[in-house]
């Protein structure tokens, strides 16, 4: 049985997904594009249900809470990948 207060968790597979489209799907990107430079005009809410309906017309079907958990892992991900890298160029000098 499924209760509905419980946590829904992202799996390894979400979160990949997530990823791919962030990365190479241009038709998400550019309205995302669209959606930010109409990010002055719009609510904190109203601009994260729009980003949330991106998502979901692209087939990641996520809310919010999911959204800022999937946004952290990657920013996370980035700062070890970066982190890698400078360690790497200080390590060839």
């Amino acid at each position: 049985m499924k209760w509905p207060w419980k946590k829904k968790t992202l799996s390894f597979d979400e979160a990949a997904k997530f990823n791919w489209e962030l990365d190479t799907n241009a038709e998400l990107r550019q309205k995302m594009d669209e959606l930010a430079k109409q990010y002055t005009n719009l609510s904190e809410k109203e601009y994260r249900r729009k980003l949330l309906l991106l998502f979901r017309e692209n087939g990641l079907l996520i809310d919010s809470k999911q959204l800022d958990m999937l946004l952290l892992l990657r920013h996370k991900t980035d700062q070890m990948l970066l982190k890698q890298e400078v360690d790497h160029d200080e390590e060839t000098m």
